[in-house]
């Protein structure tokens, strides 16, 4: 899903500044000395800890820059730290691997050069997002140069007053989510049950030699936060984004539309009035239009297991739903920076809970129940919303969401013909039952794939079989999703553009990343008319965003509960591009997504693209379709 981070792990990544992993350059930590004799290791991350692990850390984020932006040498660093203006622009692999060397200097106690990293990565990274990036090393760092509590929290508030209001909650929810230092544990823990890689030893550096003293004074930290949040409340209300909306309900000139939502699982019961028929098929148990789907009514289910084209919303154990479903909106607040709420703060209680790798475990697993419960039918009712001339199929993947199929292992070469099969299958259901708009709130990434993988060590033995392994997965999604898309071409696909804060053409994710006349791919804003601090980006790819920070939407218990993400965003659009094929049925998908493109409004810098604006957009289909008489030749 696009929204992974409504996993726990993800959420806590997420908030120390990093994405996904990304491809890797295996170096080989030491082998464990004693005296002169060297011993084989009982796990490899053994040998790594302390100083062995900031310079294998130092040492494989040099190697990497030398691949991914080869101007980027150590001299050159050096004269950029100095002065940052002649630096080039910075890649999104770039700047993962200068705050490598920025949390290597901060262990170090090299304060100036780790500050100077941020300060680099501020002023020239491509995105802009980065510009607000950091700000965990910048308060560690400010806290560590003073002496006694006032001074210490004098000088955190100034680093967290250089953050734009509007970035201050995201960029300190760290501070609220770690609590004890056994957290810190068992996350460590985590790790060592992973390959050693540049990746995974990235993250050790942090929960080992970082985050302890971060957690050891966050007493101070949280004061400073009050301190700051004290001094926004007291300033002038913030003037929100105006969207508009366009409700087509009674509107005489708007015929009906079929849409799909393609996602893990929708619970049709809440949109009954609106769900979609297959007019050739019957509910007999057997393939009555011959297109290899048995009853697939109101659309296409696939999982493992015992399912049939009926069961179309997955459901966790009703135990599970019980005790967690209650975290699914503290997470979100947590995620758009609001730690305050009642919510949320259940959410925090839960997480000081998770003191062992084995706590931690369990909890991402039903925390990532509980979204892939949610997710679809979140989505849906966007789609829906302000468009009762619908009719809404339903397509089932549970791989798209890959958490509980694919749980620390990859697919294997069978699992992802499966997928193509599914995929296929539901291009197939679109074109033959003239399905005009499929939202797809999903995606697939590399570096995903490689996280879960390197949690295979009796099959990978080291990273390079890893990043190999993921870069085929990689490449048949990305075949399979071309495959799908251009089997529907009177479809448009509505794509998510992820949530990773990269760059889509830089990190590929699929099927964001691709290009065809009927796929538009959305990135998303806040209440605010900026990019949401996760939203994926590229200036060719990412032209278009929409609100997606606080979306409310049914939950399958028929509850309204605020969701963010691209996932969110994407079904606004979709539901903009279901209304104007609506009023005007003979649009192609090129044309929606010109129209949609066109009309869409700017965004203020330091930010690029632009916001779909529902209003302009209808309004510009009603004023240049044809008149009725004049389609009908009269």
């Amino acid at each position: 899903m696009a929204n992974r981070h409504l996993t726990l792990g993800l959420l806590l990544a997420l908030a120390a500044c990093g994405g996904e992993p990304t491809e890797t350059t295996t170096t080989t930590p030491p082998p464990a000395t004693t005296g002169e004799t060297a011993t084989e290791p009982a796990s490899p991350w053994d040998a790594l800890s302390g100083a062995a692990l900031r310079t294998y850390v130092r040492d494989g984020a040099m190697a990497r820059l030398a691949e991914v932006q080869p101007e980027v040498t150590a001299e050159a660093l050096d004269r950029w730290l100095e002065s940052p203006d002649d630096a080039p622009p910075l890649k999104g692999r770039t700047v993962e691997r200068l705050f490598d060397l920025g949390a290597v200097a901060l262990a170090a106690g090299d304060l100036d050069r780790a500050e100077k990293i941020v300060r680099l990565v501020r002023a020239r990274a491509k995105n802009r997002n980065s510009a607000f990036a950091g700000n965990t090393i910048l308060a560690e760092i400010a806290r560590r140069r003073r002496s006694g509590d006032d001074a210490r929290r004098g000088a955190i508030v100034a680093v967290f007053q250089e953050l734009p209001r509007t970035r201050f909650g995201s960029a300190t929810v760290i501070f609220q989510i770690f609590q004890a230092p056994e957290q810190l544990a068992a996350n460590l823990g985590q790790i060592h049950q992973q390959l050693v890689s540049l990746e995974t030893a990235s993250d050790a550096l942090y929960f080992e030699q970082i985050l302890p003293s971060i957690v050891e004074h966050r007493a101070l930290f949280l004061s400073a936060i009050e301190q700051v949040r004290a001094i926004h409340e007291a300033g002038d209300e913030l003037e929100e984004y105006a969207f508009g909306t366009v409700d087509l309900a009674g509107a005489r000139d708007a015929q009906e539309v079929v849409i799909g939502v393609w996602d893990v699982g929708t619970n049709p019961e809440l949109f009954s009035e609106q769900l979609y028929s297959n007019p050739n098929e019957q509910p007999n148990g057997e393939d009555d239009d011959d297109n290899g789907q048995v009853d697939d009514i109101h659309g296409i289910a696939s999982d493992i297991g015992e399912f049939t084209n009926a069961d179309l919303l997955y459901r966790p154990d009703d135990a599970v739903l019980a005790e967690y479903k209650p975290f699914l909106r503290g997470i979100m607040d947590l995620r758009a920076g609001m730690a305050s709420t009642e919510a949320a703060q259940r959410v925090l209680t839960l997480m000081r809970s998770a003191d062992s790798p084995e706590a931690l475990e369990h909890l991402d697993i039903n925390l990532d129940a509980i979204g892939e419960w949610a997710h679809g039918t979140h989505v849906a009712g966007i789609m829906l919303a302000g468009i009762p001339q619908a009719k809404l199929a339903i397509f089932r993947s549970a791989w798209a969401g890959e958490a509980r199929l694919y749980h620390h292992r990859g697919p294997t070469d069978e699992e992802l013909e499966a997928e193509r099969a599914n995929a296929l299958a539901v291009a197939a259901f679109a074109k033959a039952n003239n399905v005009r708009v499929i939202n797809a709130s999903l995606g697939f990434a590399t570096e995903y794939v490689a996280g879960q993988l390197r949690h295979e060590g009796e099959v990978y033995e080291n990273d390079e079989q890893v990043m190999e392994r993921a870069r085929a997965v990689q490449a048949h999604r990305a075949e399979t999703w071309r495959q799908a898309i251009a089997a529907a071409p009177e479809t448009l696909f509505v794509v998510a553009a992820g949530n990773s804060n990269q760059d889509v053409v830089e990190y590929a994710p699929v099927p964001a990343s691709l290009q065809a006349p009927n796929l538009l791919t959305i990135g998303a804003v806040d209440r605010y008319g900026q990019w949401a601090t996760f939203t994926n980006s590229n200036t060719e790819r990412v032209k278009v965003f929409d609100f997606g920070v606080e979306v409310p939407s049914l939950v399958p218990d028929g509850e309204t509960v605020p969701l963010s993400g691209t996932s969110m965003a994407s079904p606004n659009a979709a539901n903009l591009a279901a209304k104007l094929i609506a009023l005007n049925p003979e649009l192609t998908p090129a044309q929606v997504i010109t129209i949609i493109q066109e009309t869409a409004d700017p965004i203020a810098e330091p930010f690029e693209g632009a916001i779909a604006n529902e209003v302009k957009a209808v309004e510009r289909v009603r004023s240049e379709r044809p008149r009725r008489g004049r389609r009908r030749g009269r």
